[in-house]
């Protein structure tokens, strides 16, 4: 049903938002506001806010925000109109008559809905009939229980042409309405006959529980065709979108939301399987690689969705297409991990072999989207040689292009960077002499290495101070690409220094890089005031902007910029003269020479002249 805006406005001014969010999660007044843990993701502190005069409430720590109305729609998991007919009955509101147009399409999909609960019923029926005895004899060699069959609705389509087409026929379905729901295969002739035979049936449920499609897998082949596929869905109807549903989403969404954890498996035996040993947080998709509204089924659940795969070669395919899907679609705190069985292994016969506990320890080993992403490329590419580490990072750029959150972007060049610097730069030749190994070589002491570390990461982090005080006092440095390039490439191991350097990165699209007080104002509403801290707060108050003209702070910037890269190339060349002095060799030799030119030249170097700021 379509619900005009008038109608909308009607309901949203019926209710103070507070009223609606505070019957369901504990509220605090705050000022002119209301304070909460957000519903939304794991916190310990409030970050969750609720504002009755604007009609609103938004989460600081994971973005949400929305009206009452998606805020029942996310608490809930209940479709738009049903939230709208949820919040208008606890109003008193009279919900619109339908227009003959949707009336029609109303009761459409109510048969389609009718059929398809009737065709459950009739294949539940069917498994514990004599007839359902072959597929009694396969659920229980697999292990399943009566009262997991009962809980997903778990049936027998028996290997006969039109059994189901005929019980339909007989409560008054007609053939046009099952071949709509995909219940019957209608042949050119015209005749109809049933498409799922000699099959377990598995009742693919929607969000509110209903049957809307079926899985089948394929017990004793009768007819003779070699190319029966083992498991078959049945085909796209206007209630069943394959790249839009999730099996057994209905009975895994409050212990995943509970527990802020999801995992995703491959088949409905693993999803059962795992169910049944305890573990009720589990989906599968349905034929289909992961796509973008199951992420966002999924983000609904949990802020990081596990992919569990099967440690085979059709699983690392599975875990490459997701990550290129997933890529586009990041947000703060949105991401996924991945989760590999051993060689051999299936969710099913993995839970079966070894418990729900160990299953569980796999899923909560899960790797995180990053680092999949890091060795994937790393593995390509030769880091002892200069080139191939040139190589990796050009790749590793173009890999964060397709990332379209700015903040998320730059954490991820910036990890990237972390990575690619950890590197060794030399490794093993082939005849196995040892040779550089990037600081890691046992002969150092480690009160030596103690103390060049330290040093090294007191200096950086000196450095890094100043260009983001200078950034905070003069952010229209931003706006050369050279600076941005910089900002982005910057290793940052303090938490509070990496946010506040990423909130200055977004405030480039933010548009408030020309207005002092606008980009003041933008930094300090994207970070909390723990988070923004001291430093923070001073770089943006402190008064370099009352001492320093805007061409004086371009040099500042270049001169820090150039120490930082000095730095950073000189603590290399400090390693690699050390591992020399225990093992020389020719790749060492030539990345000695090719650190003391680019030291040479950083220390020359200006990332941009003053006169080139187009900035006033």
């Amino acid at each position: 049903m379509r619900f005009s805006p008038a109608f909308i406005d009607r309901l949203r001014s019926h209710f103070l938002i507070s009223e609606v969010i505070g019957r369901r999660i504990a509220i605090k007044k705050h000022g002119r506001e209301f304070q909460a843990l957000c519903p939304f993701h794991n916190e310990k502190t409030p970050s969750f806010t609720i504002n009755d005069e604007k009609g609103f409430f938004h989460c600081f720590g994971c973005a949400a925000h929305g009206d009452a109305i998606e805020f029942i729609k996310r608490y809930e998991r209940l479709t738009y109109p049903e939230t709208v007919e949820r919040l208008a009955r606890e109003a008193g509101i009279a919900l619109p008559a339908p227009t003959p147009e949707e009336r029609r399409k109303n009761e459409s999909e109510k048969t389609l809905h009718d059929v398809c609960e009737a065709a459950c019923a009739w294949f539940e029926k069917q498994l514990l009939a004599p007839a359902g005895s072959v597929a009694r004899d396969y659920v229980e060699k697999r292990g399943l229980k009566p009262e997991t069959l009962r809980q997903f609705r778990m049936g027998f389509a028996p290997d006969e042409r039109t059994a189901l087409f005929s019980h339909l026929q007989q409560l008054g379905f007609s053939q046009a309405l099952q071949a709509e729901a995909g219940l019957i295969i209608v042949a050119d002739t015209g005749a109809a006959y049933d498409r799922f035979r000699g099959r377990v049936m598995f009742p693919i449920r929607n969000v509110s529980g209903k049957a809307v499609a079926f899985g089948g897998r394929l017990l004793a082949n009768s007819s003779g065709n070699k190319n029966l596929p083992k498991y078959l869905n049945s085909p796209e109807t206007p209630l069943f979108k394959k790249g839009e549903m999730l099996f057994n989403l209905d009975l895994a969404k409050r212990p995943a939301r509970d527990g802020n954890m999801v995992v995703v498996l491959e088949g409905y035996m693993d999803v059962v399987a795992v169910a049944q040993a305890g573990v009720p947080y589990a989906v599968a998709t349905l034929g289909t690689a992961v796509t973008a509204e199951h992420l966002r089924l999924l983000w609904q659940l949990a802020k990081e969705p596990v992919i569990c795969l099967d440690g085979d070669a059709a699983g690392a395919r599975a875990m490459t297409r997701a990550a290129e899907v997933v890529l586009p679609l990041l947000k703060p705190g949105n991401s996924l991990r991945f989760a590999t069985l051993p060689q051999g292994e299936d969710p099913d016969s993995y839970v079966q072999k070894h418990g729900k506990a160990s299953f569980e320890q796999i899923v909560q080993r899960a790797r995180r989207l990053s680092e999949i992403q890091w060795e994937t490329l790393a593995s390509q590419f030769r880091l002892n040689l200069p080139e191939g580490r040139a190589a990796l990072d050009d790749a590793c750029n173009k890999l964060c292009q397709k990332i379209t959150d700015a903040t998320v972007k730059n954490h991820y060049l910036s990890y990237f960077r972390k990575q690619l610097w950890s590197q060794p730069v030399a490794g093993k030749q082939a005849g196995g002499k040892k040779t550089f190994s990037g600081g890691n070589g046992k002969s150092r002491s480690a009160h030596v290495e103690h103390m060049v570390v330290q040093h090294h990461s007191a200096a950086l982090d000196m450095l890094v101070r100043r260009m983001l005080h200078t950034l905070m006092q003069f952010p229209q440095l931003l706006h050369k690409s050279q600076v941005e390039e910089t900002v982005s490439r910057l290793d940052i191991r303090a938490s509070g220094l990496d946010a506040l350097r990423n909130c200055a990165l977004s405030a480039i699209e933010a548009d408030v890089l020309d207005n002092h007080e606008a980009f003041s104002a933008y930094i300090q509403s994207q970070l909390p005031g723990d988070m923004l801290g001291a430093f923070g707060s001073d770089a943006i108050a402190l008064p370099y902007r009352n001492t320093l003209s805007l061409e004086d702070a371009a040099l500042l910037w270049n001169e820090t910029a150039n120490a930082y890269e000095v730095a950073h190339l000189e603590f290399e060349l400090k390693e690699l003269q050390e591992n020399m002095a225990q093992t020389m060799d020719d790749h060492a030799y030539s990345r000695l020479v090719e650190l003391k030119q680019a030291i040479e030249k950083a220390r020359t170097a200006r990332t941009f002249a003053p006169a080139e700021t187009d900035v006033a």
